[in-house]
Order: C-alpha cells, then structure tokens, then sequence
C-alpha cells in the first residue's frame, strides 16, 4: 500500500497469504533517495526484485466516496513546505498534509477509510490539511459528547469539502503474481 501510495480497497488479486503475512524489509540503497517519489520507485523495484511481484493497474467502477466542494465553498490554506503526518489514538484520527493537491490527499484519506476516496472537487493547487474526526467504530456511547465529530461532518466544517457514497471510477492495483520470499 505504501509502495504505491493505495489503500487496502484499491488493490484486488493476487495469492491469499499476502493478507495473512508480515515481512519486516529492512533495505539500503546505494544512494541518498531524493524525496519519497524516488523512495516509493525503490521500494516498488524491492518488492518486484524480493517478491516477484507483478501487476497492473485498471480502473473498475465501485462504492466509493466521492470529495467534492460543499456548498459554502472551500475553507482550504495555501501550500506551506513539509510532509505528511497522520495520527490515531483512541479518541479519532487527525491527518495533517502538507503542500498536497486535492488528489494526494484523498489517497491520504483514502488509508482511514472503509471505501477508496475520489476526488471531483475541480479545484486545482497545493495545499495545506488539517482534518481531525473520530470513526464511526470509535464513537462514545449514547450520553456522552464525541471529542471530535464523525468525518462528515468534520471535513465540511474543517475544509468547507463533502463527502458522499457513491459508485466511481477507481484506479485498482491487480497483483498478476507474488512468491514468498526466500529466507535471507
């Protein structure tokens, strides 16, 4: 998923141990990588050269959610540099993206979610994000006040966005062949 920047939704195929089995790679490359495209390259020739893995990429038109603009507009911050963090704990998720389009960060979201996130909002630049929720299957009991509010909800009042369910166009990693790798 990391490789190549999906989520767990967006990849189809492949032998069934690769849901059931951790590997711990440990990898160093002959040069400094450039930034993380350049690392994402190297990994995915690892994984290709350690796993024999081969794939390809289709789009398929499943349930999805759709980001778009909600209807007082959005409420984003222009780009400033740095990198991506993403946090969990017990009380909700909180993403913060930094000097991302609306494209990379659906694919950030897209990782939290029970469904691949699809961007139409049309709007084009780079930005910064700061969404905070809590899922669905984290929610306080009846009575008590959530700390943070469901994602819906947060991503139209934090980022003036919504997000609706959906059938879309999904661009889906097909794993054709993977081996286990043999022992070091």
């Amino acid at each position: 998923m990391g490789a190549y920047g999906v989520g767990p939704h967006e990849i189809s195929g492949g032998p069934d141990w690769l849901d059931a089995e951790r590997f711990v790679i440990s990898a160093k490359s002959a040069q400094p990588a450039d930034g993380d495209e350049e690392l994402m390259v190297l990994l995915q020739d690892l994984l290709a050269d350690r796993f024999k893995l081969t794939l390809h990429r289709e789009t398929r038109t499943m349930p999805a959610f759709v980001l778009d603009v909600a209807r007082n507009g959005p409420k984003l911050e222009k780009a400033s540099p740095g990198g991506t963090n993403t946090t969990t704990s017990n009380t909700g998720i909180m993403i913060e993206a930094h000097s991302a389009n609306l494209d990379s960060f659906a694919r950030i979201l897209a990782r939290k979610m029970d469904l691949p996130v699809v961007n139409h909002t049309g709007l084009e630049g780079i930005f910064d994000f700061k969404l905070h929720w809590t899922p669905d299957t984290s929610r306080p009991q009846a009575g008590s006040a959530p700390e943070w509010p469901s994602i819906f909800t947060a991503i139209q009042e934090q980022l003036g966005l919504r997000l609706r369910s959906q059938k879309a166009p999904v661009q889906v990693l097909v794993i054709d062949h993977a081996e286990r790798p043999s022992e070091n």
